[in-house]
């Protein structure tokens, strides 16, 4: 909040200024409810823009991130689906965002509900549009559930365009993959690697399939440990 105040002091256009303002206030209302309770921190406000299948903006431009899944991000196999099928829910509508806490990038994220009661952040995950990702709240079990059945059915994320462990190109069967502990480590398997066959090439996660080593190279792939 402090940084805020610094720029509020040194923004000299108007529009800005009330920007930072409304931001400013808007932090501060998050604070206090999280101090008083989390679980009864309850913030009602109209989304105003969709980024894609799990952000979205309220009235004073806070960005709003859906607590306890992950969409795919844009240019990633479904994620016009996944964005498309979030802004028909709640574009221009009032919703309910509850569980407000900063998560560890220190983004907004809350369970989100329609005013009769559509758990948007489970509507997602059921319609196979984002998947659960591990967290922490009253709601969680039904998501996690929601996902085991959307994955068995090979709904949305899961089909067969974006979850593959044969390629579309049976010339290219290079798997590049991101490592589950840290996504920023991506790995390519040849045919010839241990556990080639078990490793599925999920491109909603923005992983893909490549012709050649210097393919997935070029790409920012390093060959994977399981790799002689």
């Amino acid at each position: 909040m402090e940084i805020i105040l610094i720029l509020v002091a040194k923004a000299k256009n108007l529009h800005w200024k009330l920007y930072l303002f409304s931001l400013l206030a808007f932090l501060a209302l998050v604070s206090f409810f999280l101090f008083v309770n989390r679980n009864t921190a309850i913030i009602y406000d109209k989304v105003v823009e969709v980024v894609d299948g799990d952000t979205f903006f309220i009235q004073n431009r806070q960005p709003i991130r859906l607590y306890g899944i992950n969409a795919p991000e844009l240019g990633n196999c479904y994620s016009e689906e996944s964005k498309s099928e979030l802004t028909k829910m709640i574009l221009g509508k009032e919703v309910r965002l509850t569980g407000l806490q900063a998560d560890h990038y220190g983004r907004v994220v809350a369970d989100v509900f329609l005013k009769d009661g559509t758990y948007i952040n489970l509507h997602m995950v059921k319609g196979g549009f984002a998947v659960y990702i591990r967290a922490y709240d009253q709601n969680i079990e039904k998501i996690k559930e929601a996902g085991g059945v959307a994955r068995q059915n090979k709904i949305g994320i899961f089909s067969s365009t974006c979850y593959q462990k044969e390629p579309e190109n049976p010339k290219c069967k290079i798997k590049g993959t991101l490592d589950e502990i840290s996504p920023d480590r991506k790995f390519y398997l040849k045919p010839s690697c241990a556990y080639y066959d078990s490793v599925v090439v999920e491109k909603y996660l923005g992983e893909q399939w490549f012709c050649t080593a210097q393919e997935a190279i070029q790409a920012g792939f390093v060959k994977s440990p399981n790799c002689k």
